[in-house]
């Protein structure tokens, strides 16, 4: 019987989940529901990597000029996240986007609101997992990307592979002026931001596979 799941959100920790899922339930249907009008290309957040591939090729689409090599030290967060999006449309995750929660039973009946494809109304899921970005507390970090040259001695940094440098620093006013691209962030270490969430994802999926699916 096929298992029809939805998550709600479509963050970095969400789309690992769903990979995780197919990889051990290929014929799972799976539903992303999201707020938003794109998955990726709209926030910021640390890319810091220390190695790559981080994920298996098959969760990802083509990155382009944004494929990391092995001297890159940072991806473009949220072009990972899109390639992921791109990757699970085509394992065949349905998305449902500018689509909001509104109420959650206990028998898996999500109410919504919104533009995404199924409108406005009620549906029911033999699994809901909510993954939407809860609020953690943490430190404010700034972050910015510039090219190389102009990289400044203090916080920590990334090379991506595009020839920038992603940069996240606290207790600093950095004033050269040649940012191409400035951020925000709150959370404890930029350096472990991307895997944790990676991971977190991945062991989510696990848990649902060990504890609901396979049973």
């Amino acid at each position: 019987m096929t298992q029809t799941i939805a998550i709600l959100g479509g963050n970095l920790r969400a789309l690992s989940t769903v990979h995780t899922i197919l990889d051990s339930q290929p014929d799972a249907e799976v539903h992303i529901i999201e707020e938003t009008a794109e998955i990726g290309l709209s926030a910021e957040a640390p890319g810091i990597i220390s190695l790559w591939p981080i994920v298996p090729a098959h969760w990802l689409s083509e990155l382009g000029t944004q494929e990391p090599n092995s001297l890159s030290g940072a991806i473009r967060r949220s072009w990972l996240v899109k390639a992921m999006a791109t990757s699970l449309a085509s394992r065949g995750c349905t998305f449902h986007l500018r689509t909001r929660v509104e109420d959650i039973s206990q028998e898996n009946e999500v109410t919504f609101v919104g533009a995404g494809i199924l409108g406005s109304g009620k549906t029911s899921f033999g699994i809901v997992l909510d993954m939407r970005t809860p609020t953690h507390p943490g430190k404010e970090w700034q972050g910015g990307v510039c090219i190389q040259c102009h990289a400044p001695s203090f916080g920590i940094k990334g090379e991506r592979p595009d020839g920038t440098t992603e940069v996240w620093w606290r207790g600093q006013e950095p004033d050269h002026g040649k940012w191409v691209h400035r951020m925000r962030w709150v959370g404890d270490d930029p350096t472990s931001s991307l895997m944790a969430d990676i991971n977190a994802g991945i062991d989510a999926g696990k848990n649902l596979i060990d504890t609901i699916i396979q049973p």
